[in-house]
């Protein structure tokens, strides 16, 4: 393997995809501010950008030794003048057969431009031209040849000068993505059995589907957050079940002399498709959808050869489920949920700090409110825990069992939408303090939405869990005017998930850097969208410009 990129990857001993994610996790966890400032967020586009304005071409060096024997000179018996050159050169640009040619071997009008003057300052600049091409030339000046000629020599630099030109044909078959079902033959020799446990948050869903990973023989858990991962591994490993953990940052074995145990818990990125397990639990399946890391739960969904596939999450993410299993085909199992115990929404909102009592939780949805709030609740003389996406895993756990300690004075927790996904936290009532994202646009400009219905209702079901202290759950905002938009948000049915998140494999990227050596690994990601096909029907293409800007900073 030629690029330099890949080939420092191949140097390790682990497959290359798990290595490669095992770096981008971890750098995503270094470097999670610096990404925040680079990250867009993901819109469907209509438009791809050409392939022609994504490759970079590669200079081709002139022949500079006037020492050389310049055999088309004493074949012809005459040189060739720079101008005289030139001139013949120049014809190229009014000859509309030689631009057929040319787009016929898929050289458009922006390449073309740049191939002519490349092929051009060869042939001008060059001390001795190719025995062939001098020929050609001399003929051509004194009237026995055709500018057409030149186009086997125009086409030979133009794929010196544009390197994917020699292997377009096989580039388009390796990003074909229509059937992503066929990447993984170890699933697809198995006849999967695949259980779908539906519901809203706080119903046991999770809960059933670990009981059967607990007792299985082998068995994966797939995890949303690293949280969560260390929490089924230590949960595991508590009950007599020997429980590895894999996440981006770290690998922990359960057995002393470091041999895997027949457990893992990982988080979804990390999972592992040529493994075979008896049991593999794939938590938070519809975030099947998310714009970024959608990709991660398409790839487990369909690639996880366990004899068993248990999905918890949101009912909206079946039919999607069943559609893309439909060509496998693998029937879905349905285990339907309701909440265990009750939410109810308060008819009046906070106000004011000074309203917050034991077991509050106040939903932020900015570092920047997050850090007031805490001040003012710390002015107040509250004792609090903190939690929000880009805190370090070690700090969250540390938080978590802070607020969750009965003997501990805190009691009030601020936090981010990062509790949203399936964390364990004692809560009375949530409080919204907003139902306004900032999300940054398309061109990176900011921009205001309010939360979707999944989201109100994954955070709002936080309150009031199964087994802790707490039997009814409330939910309010701190603003009166929210109060309704709320009320409209968690009542509204949430919408059936339309298609599942796609990006490209590892071993895709691998072929691409075979055929294009020179190429960056960024650009490597660019030429492959260009070209690539899929099924819009069932997938999209999740947003790659975090894995790419980790590429730039790993491969510089």
């Amino acid at each position: 393997m030629n690029h330099p990129f890949v080939r420092n990857l191949l140097v390790k001993q682990v497959p290359w995809n798990q290595r490669f994610l095992q770096r981008y996790t971890s750098c995503f966890e270094l470097h999670r501010c610096s990404i925040d400032k680079f990250h867009h967020q993901i819109r469907c586009k209509s438009d791809k950008p050409t392939l022609s304005s994504l490759v970079v071409p590669i200079e081709v060096k002139v022949t500079s030794n006037p020492d050389d024997i310049n055999l088309g000179a004493e074949i012809t018996g005459g040189k060739l003048k720079k101008s005289e050159i030139v001139t013949i050169i120049n014809e190229i640009l009014l000859r509309e057969h030689f631009k057929l040619l040319a787009q016929e071997n898929g050289i458009d009008h922006t390449l073309f431009q740049q191939c002519f003057q490349s092929f051009r300052t060869f042939c001008s600049n060059s001390k001795v031209l190719p025995t062939e091409l001098h020929i050609k030339l001399y003929d051509i000046l004194h009237g026995n040849g055709n500018v057409d000629d030149l186009f086997p020599d125009f086409l030979k630099h133009a794929k010196q000068v544009f390197p994917h030109l020699e292997c377009l044909e096989e580039l388009k078959k390796i990003s074909d993505l229509t059937s992503p079902v066929n990447w993984y033959p170890e699933a697809r020799n198995l006849n999967r059995k695949i259980i779908f446990h539906g519901g809203p948050t706080n119903s046991g869903k999770t809960y059933h589907a670990l009981k059967r990973f607990y007792a299985a023989e082998s068995g994966v858990y797939c995890a949303p957050l690293k949280l969560l991962a260390v929490e089924v591994t230590n949960k595991a490993n508590a009950a007599g079940t020997k429980c590895d953990l894999v996440t981006g940052e770290e690998r922990f074995f359960a057995n002393e002399d470091g041999t895997p145990a027949s457990h893992v818990s990982c988080t979804v990125e990390m999972a592992c498709t040529s493994t075979p397990r008896e049991v593999a639990v794939i938590d938070e399946i519809q975030m099947i959808k998310d714009p970024q890391r959608g990709w991660a739960w398409t790839r487990a969904l369909l690639g996880i050869p366990a004899k068993e596939i248990h999905l918890c999450g949101e009912e909206a993410s079946l039919d999607i489920i069943k559609e893309i299993l439909s060509a496998i085909p693998e029937e879905v199992e349905v285990n339907a949920y309701k909440r265990l115990t009750p939410l109810e929404i308060e008819n009046t909102p906070l106000g004011s700090l000074s309203n917050v009592k034991k077991g509050d939780c106040i939903v932020c949805f900015s570092k920047k409110d997050i850090f007031n709030i805490s001040l003012q609740l710390e002015k107040l003389g509250h004792d609090i825990a903190v939690i929000y996406g880009s805190l370090p895993p070690g700090t969250k756990v540390a938080q978590t069992k802070k607020f969750n300690d009965p003997n501990d004075p805190c009691n009030i927790l601020v936090a981010t939408d990062a509790i949203g996904m399936g964390l364990n936290l004692s809560i009375n009532r949530i409080i919204f303090s907003s139902l306004k994202k900032p999300i940054n646009s398309e061109k990176g400009g900011p921009e205001i939405e309010v939360i979707p219905t999944s989201t109100a209702l994954q955070i709002a079901g936080r309150a009031g869990r199964f087994n802790t202290e707490y039997s009814t759950g409330y939910v309010t905002c701190f603003n009166q005017a929210d109060l309704t938009l709320l009320k409209d948000l968690i009542t509204r049915p949430v919408e059936p998930i339309g298609a599942a998140g796609l990006h490209p494999t590892m071993e895709q990227i691998e072929l691409f850097a075979y055929h294009l050596p020179k190429a960056t690994f960024s650009n490597l990601f660019d030429i492959f969208l260009s070209i690539c096909r899929m099924d819009t029907s069932c997938y999209f293409m999740c947003n790659v410009d975090n894995i790419k800007y980790l590429a730039d900073l790993i491969q510089h």
